[in-house]
């Protein structure tokens, strides 16, 4: 039951947090590329917050989890123009980072066939994602080992603490940080654990019901382990 509330209060905060709109400022302060690489949480066009991971090497991965894609969120990539971070995804829409005059930030986006130089398709707030959350946040692609449906699937977790996957009926969940480990209580039940292992991941799985002690901590062998990597 501590789960399933968990859950229910996951989405409470999204409605009343997550999705909450954002006022605009004017342009301002200029960023930098080397202030520009890392993890940044923006909102869409219903004022829901989303999180996109920008690497050095000049990639970038969303976990947009409402599209086509689903889990798979949207990849392009990013570079800095006049002190604007823009950012171009393969499905052809465009998300641009602007620094405000008061230190903060707001994101454009503009549509496939939205003139680039023309007003955006829709705006709203931009920060930079938790330092806590940025080791978690992303994109990640499990094996087919792990799926009951015979292929990879993915998993994305977002800084408001919802987690999806692209795969099985029931696709949401919420996430935890657990010691060195992350772990999703899925609303179906079936309990995740992301652990760091060098460059990738180790992943775990428990059915539902599987016994848990005091701490919520489960306490027979996982159904099913195998190995994960974030996309960057």
């Amino acid at each position: 039951m501590r789960h399933l509330a968990r859950i229910a209060a996951v989405f409470f905060v999204l409605v009343s947090i997550g999705c909450a709109g954002g006022a605009a400022t004017a342009a301002g302060r200029p960023i930098s590329r080397a202030d520009a690489a890392g993890a940044w949480t923006l909102a869409d066009d219903e004022n829901c917050t989303f999180d996109v991971r920008l690497a050095e090497a000049g990639t970038a991965v969303s976990n947009w989890s409402k599209g086509a894609s689903s889990a798979r969120g949207e990849s392009g990539r990013w570079q800095v123009e006049d002190g604007r971070i823009v950012i171009d995804y393969t499905d052809g829409w465009r998300d641009v980072i602007i620094g405000d005059s008061l230190g903060g930030f707001r994101k454009e986006s503009f549509g496939p066939k939205a003139p680039r130089n023309g007003p955006p398709t829709n705006a709203g707030l931009a920060l930079r994602t938790p330092a806590a959350f940025v080791p978690w946040v992303g994109v990640f692609e499990v094996p087919l080992a792990e799926s009951r449906f015979g292929r990879e699937f993915h998993v994305a977790i977002q800084s408001n603490h919802l987690a999806w996957k692209s795969t099985d009926d029931v696709r949401v969940g919420s996430w935890w940080i657990a010691g060195d480990a992350l772990r999703i209580r899925w609303a179906n039940g079936w309990l995740d654990e992301l652990r760091p292992i060098g460059p990738t991941f180790q992943v775990r799985s428990w059915k539902p019901g599987a016994p848990q002690d005091a701490g919520g901590n489960p306490t027979d062998p996982p159904s099913n382990t195998g190995s994960a990597r974030r996309l960057e």
